[in-house]
């Protein structure tokens, strides 16, 4: 259970969610300290560093605030989303249209044809390949695995 909490502390501290942890164990440790204060001067420190806690979370909060403002501004000027759209469209549409015609016309496909698969780029070619032996050709793929596998087991080389 400790594990995942301090896996959700990383996240939370990796991303900037929520509130600092040390925030939130000064502002816990200053309302402990007020619920234990016996005499007046303790109680009177107390309550200063309650009031010192809660405005540090107030400037934190107001921060994030700002922050998560400013990046939505970024986010929705149109002139990002076109040039973003203007430099990923061609490689992706090339990407998607080979694969769909790989799918389609390959020489082991739904309209086999007497041709190998289309090419793409290096190093995206064998991986094609290889996908389109799995679509096609679950057979070799598994035998190929369990090859691999096996051979990792006995010769204890398995990660």
């Amino acid at each position: 259970m400790v594990f995942f909490q301090w896996i959700g502390g990383l996240v939370l501290n990796l991303l900037g969610g929520g509130l600092g942890k040390d925030l939130i164990n000064g502002l816990n440790q200053a309302h402990r300290d007020r619920l234990n204060a016996k005499t007046e001067t303790e109680k009177i420190a107390a309550n200063k560093s309650v009031a010192f806690w809660e405005q540090q979370v107030i400037a934190y909060r107001s921060a994030n605030a700002e922050g998560t403002t400013r990046q939505k501004l970024k986010m929705n000027h149109k002139v990002f989303w076109f040039i973003l759209g203007a430099a990923l469209l061609p490689g992706l549409s090339t990407f998607g249209l080979l694969a769909v015609y790989n799918v389609l016309w390959w020489e082991h496909g739904i309209w086999p044809q007497g041709w190998s698969i289309a090419a793409f780029p290096p190093p995206y070619d064998e991986f094609s390949r290889m996908a389109m032996d799995w679509l096609f050709d679950p057979v070799k793929v598994a035998l190929s695995t369990g090859t691999a596998a096996a051979g990792g087991f006995i010769t204890g080389k398995r990660t």
